[in-house]
């Protein structure tokens, strides 16, 4: 078993649980920073250990071989989890957040087979129907943008180029793509 993908795969699922940030009182604390300040701090640690990591040249355990020399998926996912806490409501974020955890480690196992991309995106559906409903009032609208939504993620995930990973993208572009559909 290879103990890399495993990580790679336990940290994925672990994403959601950064939405806690939204529970987060702002400020953090009485007469301290705003919430979106700690985030931002918090990123900012992230990317410096992430420059560290490339000027020094070490290598975290897991890291995939091309991650050596470009920004990591790790990287990529801290910038579209704070993108998305800042600029996106809880409603729209969790959904988009939890179908990237558990859909993209599921598109690894099954990108070579006629499960792809089929199966992913009936999953993801199903995680963004689920979870809307737990957050908004599901109607018809709500469904037919969260299969829309579930497009833009898989899709983005096949987006593959040394420039921004698809940790980043399938948050991202299906949030900008919802948040659209939304205003509509």
């Amino acid at each position: 078993m290879d103990i890399g993908f495993v990580a790679r795969k336990a940290v994925h699922i672990s994403a959601p649980l950064f939405l806690v940030y939204y529970l987060l009182p702002n400020p953090l604390w009485p007469g301290g920073i705003s919430r979106e300040s700690g985030l931002l701090l918090a990123l900012a640690l992230a990317m410096a250990f992430e420059l560290s990591r490339l000027v020094l040249g070490f290598r975290v355990p897991g890291m995939r071989e091309y991650e050596a020399e470009q920004m990591s998926a790790g990287a990529w996912a801290a910038i579209a989890l704070t993108f998305a806490f800042i600029f996106f409501p809880s409603e729209m974020a969790a959904p988009v957040i939890v179908g990237m955890a558990l859909v993209d480690p599921v598109i690894s196992v099954l990108r070579r087979t006629k499960w792809y991309p089929w199966l992913p995106y009936l999953m993801h559906a199903a995680i963004m129907i689920t979870v809307l409903s737990l957050l908004l009032q599901l109607d018809l609208r709500v469904a037919l943008i969260s299969l829309a939504t579930s497009a833009m993620a898989i899709a983005a995930e096949g987006i593959k180029t040394r420039y921004v990973d698809d940790d980043f993208l399938m948050i991202a572009l299906p949030l900008i793509g919802m948040a659209a559909l939304m205003s509509v």
